[in-house]
């Protein structure tokens, strides 16, 4: 299990407050208008005495809805509420265009049973990508990792990430995906711009490089370093689908292991710094190590989108957005091998 969540992770005290004999509901956004200071998919978890944790809308409809939940409580029925938000309202909670609320109300332990959350949240803690997918019309909701079968509206939003209401509007899809990471191997130039920019857009980022004149924390200040050999490293700090690896050192001593490890992990982009004949001489060298052509053939080589790029910053921004195409656009892949999923 990973420590990607926090203490107040709505999804989790559900689970936990379930097990402890609490009567519990689960409140989830499914549909916005405006400037919404909460996103489709953001959960607030609610008990029979009030009590409530997460959020729906940054604190103008909270109140509401944590009654209707201790109804929903209740009546075991699951309900979606509408809240339209007046102008001076809006402004208050972020909302500056006014706008509309739609919040789905479940009971745990009825639409949504608790061996279905605790199969969600089990997934999640191993970083795999998830679904729930919840009939509005009768609360109930199904779990499915990424790779198995789904209607086609689950496997759409579980390419792009994005939760939302299925074509039909009758049925709401919310996608649940682990925190992207960004291991690169070099604390070279490029890493010291890349590093910020792929922390500013969502990534966590690990630099590992077994050059102490490099890796120092004078370079690297505040930053997650690690002075060793990724082969070293990486067997403690393991790949997986939601992992970006960028090879940078321009040393096949180091880059190479890594590349062999990231490809055999199935990290959802492999990128590596050098020109085509590099590259090809890399080839030959991954090949030697008994890596299938198909999978030498997924390396981002030479790394980055084509702009251009000539600076280490300009080369750090091509290098995150071939990281951020590829992660938008990215393939289903299996997780037959996660935990609770078919035929593990």
């Amino acid at each position: 299990m990973t420590n990607d969540f926090d203490a107040h992770d709505p999804l989790l005290l559900a689970q936990a407050w379930s097990e402890q004999g609490r009567a519990v509901a689960l409140a989830t956004v499914i549909e916005t208008w405006g400037s919404a200071p909460r996103p489709v998919g953001s959960h607030l978890v609610i008990d029979e005495d009030g009590n409530f944790d997460g959020s729906v809308s940054g604190g103008c409809v909270e109140g509401a809805v944590v009654t209707e939940a201790v109804d929903v409580i209740a009546s075991g029925e699951a309900r979606v509420l509408s809240f339209g938000v007046a102008d001076e309202t809006a402004w208050q909670v972020g909302l500056s265009c006014g706008g509309q609320i739609r919040v789905l109300v479940q009971k745990i332990g009825s639409g949504l049973d608790l061996s279905s959350l605790s199969r969600l949240n089990e997934l999640r803690g191993h970083r795999c990508g998830v679904a729930s997918w919840t009939d509005l019309a009768t609360g109930r909701t199904r779990v499915s990792a990424e790779g198995e079968e789904g209607p086609d509206d689950v496997r759409a939003a579980l390419v792009t990430g994005v939760s939302r209401l299925a074509a039909d509007g009758l049925c709401f899809v919310n996608i649940y995906r682990p925190p992207p990471r960004l291991v690169i191997i070099g604390a070279v130039h490029i890493a010291q711009a890349l590093v910020p920019m792929a922390e500013m857009a969502g990534f966590s980022a690990l630099v590992i490089d077994p050059r102490t004149a490099f890796a120092t924390p004078e370079r690297f200040g505040g930053v997650d370093l690690i002075a060793d050999w990724p082969e070293e490293v990486l067997p403690e700090r393991p790949l997986d689908a939601y992992t970006a690896l960028a090879a940078i050192t321009h040393d096949p001593k180091i880059d190479d292991a890594a590349l062999k490890a990231a490809l055999e992990a199935g990290c959802f982009y492999v990128g590596a710094l050098g020109s085509r004949k590099t590259h090809g001489r890399r080839v030959e060298r991954l090949q030697a190590l008994e890596l299938a052509p198909e999978a030498i053939a997924r390396i981002s080589a030479p790394i980055g989108l084509n702009i251009g790029a000539a600076t280490p910053a300009e080369i750090a921004v091509s290098i995150l957005a071939d990281i951020i195409q590829t992660l938008r656009t990215r393939p289903v892949v299996e997780t037959v091998s996660a935990p609770g999923t078919v035929g593990a």
